[in-house]
């Protein structure tokens, strides 16, 4: 499982299945925002999925982007609570 959809679970007590759904919604929205001469950058470090895929790859934890996107994740959905 994702760390995000893991987060979406924790945090907001969301199904497995609602926080993959969410996940790719996210991980989507983003995609979208990025400029297209990048977006396989972006594919690349969220580690080669696509954001309508839901594969089993080991995600790149916490040395590098994929910590940034949780953390925009976690911006887009409320923010921390420090």
């Amino acid at each position: 499982m994702n760390e995000i959809s893991q987060l979406l679970q924790q945090r907001f007590g969301l199904s497995a299945e609602q926080a993959q759904e969410a996940e790719n919604a996210i991980l989507g929205l983003i995609r979208n925002k990025v400029p297209s001469q990048f977006q396989g950058m972006f594919d690349a470090l969220i580690g080669g999925q696509s954001a309508s895929s839901a594969g089993s790859q080991s995600t790149q934890g916490s040395s590098g982007g994929l910590g940034s996107l949780l953390g925009a994740a976690e911006g887009l959905l409320g923010g921390r609570d420090s």
